[in-house]
């Protein structure tokens, strides 16, 4: 079985359980949203780490950068990698959102097209492509894989070069993967992932309020995932749209497990219909 944690072996002068909030912010997964209500609650202790070729390390950096960092209570990384570091008398709570593979490239697009002082790759093709044409560039096998199998690269406890196409298919993996992570939700079902999160950290965090104000939102509000899928296969064109799904046929299979996991945890929350009419009402004080 694979291991999502490494050991660290670190002396603590308390025995109280420290208790610490990772947030996996995958791109253009509405990770800008959660970093705003994680720093509503948690203030000067939420680290939003931008370091990233530190971060790429791993456990050998993450785990001693934790120990240092002795009043975070919980850090957002869009480069964090697997396995986690296990700190003596600490409990690291990963919160991870998933997204529809297929309905995110149009987002990654959109976001890299915008950006006007940053000179990646990504953005300079977006700039300067038409959607299909980014897409296709983007599909190429020397490309960062930013719209191939972007989630189960990130997420499945295996290496893979970040450039290259990888075969993949013990599902037995993927599954207990799924079940493994302690906040998993969908962007699409993003309140009721919200509930999911404030039910999990309450434990620790009994005051816990993800209440929000959406952060750099992408889509038209109230425009439906089905409307955005079809608009994007008749601007790309059938032939570059069924490339796209090929190239995210491992991320389509977890997304699939995501989604089943997701609404198993909905099912086992007492009253959660309650909890999320109450949970939209504290997000309208947000304005």
């Amino acid at each position: 079985m694979h291991r999502l944690f490494k050991r660290f072996s670190f002396s603590r002068r308390s025995k109280e359980q420290r208790v610490i909030v990772i947030h996996n912010h995958l791109f253009k997964n509405a990770g800008s949203t959660i970093d705003w209500a994680l720093k509503k609650n948690f203030g000067s202790s939420f680290v939003d780490h931008r370091q990233d070729d530190l971060m790429r390390q791993g456990a050998s950096y993450l785990g001693p950068y934790l120990e240092k960092k002795l009043k975070a209570s919980a850090l957002s990384t869009h480069h964090l990698v697997l396995p986690l570091p296990e700190l003596e008398n600490t409990r690291l709570l990963v919160m991870t959102m998933f997204r529809d593979p297929i309905e995110r490239v149009t987002s990654v697009y959109n976001f890299e097209r915008k950006q006007k002082c940053n000179s990646t790759p990504g953005v300079i093709h977006a700039r300067k492509l038409p959607i299909a044409d980014y897409i296709r560039w983007r599909l190429r096998p020397k490309v960062g894989g930013t719209i191939r199998n972007f989630h189960s690269r990130r997420m499945l406890p295996f290496k893979k070069p970040c450039g290259e196409d990888f075969h993949f298919s013990n599902t037995e993996i993927i599954e207990a993967s799924v079940k493994k992570m302690d906040m998993l939700g969908i962007v699409d079902r993003f309140d009721e992932s919200m509930v999911l999160f404030e039910e999990t950290l309450r434990r620790h965090f009994p005051k816990i309020d993800l209440s929000y104000a959406p952060q750099n939102i992408g889509q038209t509000v109230g425009e439906s995932k089905e409307g955005r899928l079809a608009w994007l296969e008749a601007e790309i064109g059938r032939e570059t749209y069924e490339l796209l799904v090929q190239k995210n046929k491992h991320d389509i299979e977890l997304y699939g497990y995501v989604r089943e996991e997701f609404q198993r945890r909905v099912d086992g929350v007492d009253d959660f219909s309650a909890k999320l009419e109450s949970f939209k009402t504290r997000c309208l004080k947000h304005g």
